[in-house]
């Protein structure tokens, strides 16, 4: 094989790496402290722990797992989420608590 083939080769090869690791990153899961609501608007801040952070509307077709409810959602409680973006926001699918604010 010459150099020339083995240098594309080698750029394909790595382009199909880095593809497939960008795509295992949005595959972890969403979890993460809730540290803001505001009911009247419908949105919600969660930060995970690795620094990242969500900012996240939720809608009356939200599907809510487990014993949350909008009504009692507070900051400090743990939750895990699913997503879909549109309009250049998150839009929750689904939101479940896995475990209380503490007090």
């Amino acid at each position: 094989m010459n150099l020339r083939k083995f240098g594309a080769l080698m750029f394909a090869l790595s382009l199909l790496l880095a593809a497939g690791g960008l795509a295992t990153a949005d595959d972890r899961p969403h979890e993460g402290k809730v540290i803001k609501v505001d009911k009247d608007v419908m949105v919600m801040s969660v930060q995970g722990d690795k620094d990242d952070q969500w900012t996240l509307y939720w809608t009356e077709t939200t599907k809510l797992k487990g014993d949350v409810t909008v009504e009692e959602l507070k900051v400090g409680y743990l939750v895990h989420f699913e997503f879909t973006e549109k309009d250049g926001k998150m839009w929750l699918t689904e939101l479940k608590r896995t475990d209380r604010a503490k007090s």
